[in-house]
């Protein structure tokens, strides 16, 4: 949670949350027949969203409140999912080697990179939500390290294709970025 007082988890394909010091484990969404990854909370802390299969192909949904809306965008199969820290942005990396950002407030979800030689891994934001840095296959052999400007959707390499960088975070100023 983004004020740290509670998980939010899918466990064998059923989507929880629970604090952490009192009270007890909510499940949320669909309780059979199901399958959920990813469950994450956005920044506002009422929204959990999860990857689902309801409709038998993969989607972003949203659970709020009791209320649920499923995202009609094509993400494919989602192997990395990242709520931004402020707004209501994400970011999720698929089986097409696309990196996508999606805004749940606009309903609009765009591929701003995509990788010929594999997938997209790692996914950080920094603190203001503005850039997304993440690990990108460049060869068959080497990742490196891009960054994207959400205002443009801008993606640059920050560090050459040399080795295999991967394991990113922002320092909490968002000044720094580090991996190894």
């Amino acid at each position: 949670h983004p004020q740290g007082h509670s998980l939010a988890l899918d466990v064998r394909g059923k989507l929880f949350t629970l604090p952490l010091w009192e009270g007890a484990v909510s499940q949320h969404g669909t309780a059979d027949g199901v399958r959920y990854r990813h469950a994450q909370w956005l920044a506002d802390g009422r929204t959990l969203l999860a990857i689902s299969d309801a409709s038998g192909e993969e989607c972003v949904e949203l659970h709020t409140e009791g209320t649920v809306r499923a995202l009609d965008w094509d993400i494919g199969h989602v192997g990395s999912l990242r709520a931004a820290p402020v707004g209501t942005r994400l970011a999720m990396a698929n089986h097409r080697n696309q990196l996508l950002i999606g805004d749940t407030a606009s309903g609009i979800c765009t591929v701003v990179d995509h990788s010929d030689a594999g997938r997209c891994e790692d996914l950080a934001w920094s603190a203001d939500g503005l850039w997304l840095a993440y690990s990108f296959q460049a060869t068959a052999r080497q990742r490196a390290i891009k960054l994207c400007e959400l205002a443009t959707h801008t993606c640059t390499l920050v560090t050459q294709p040399e080795f295999r960088d991967y394991s990113l975070a922002f320092d909490p100023q968002g000044r720094w970025l580090y991996f190894l």
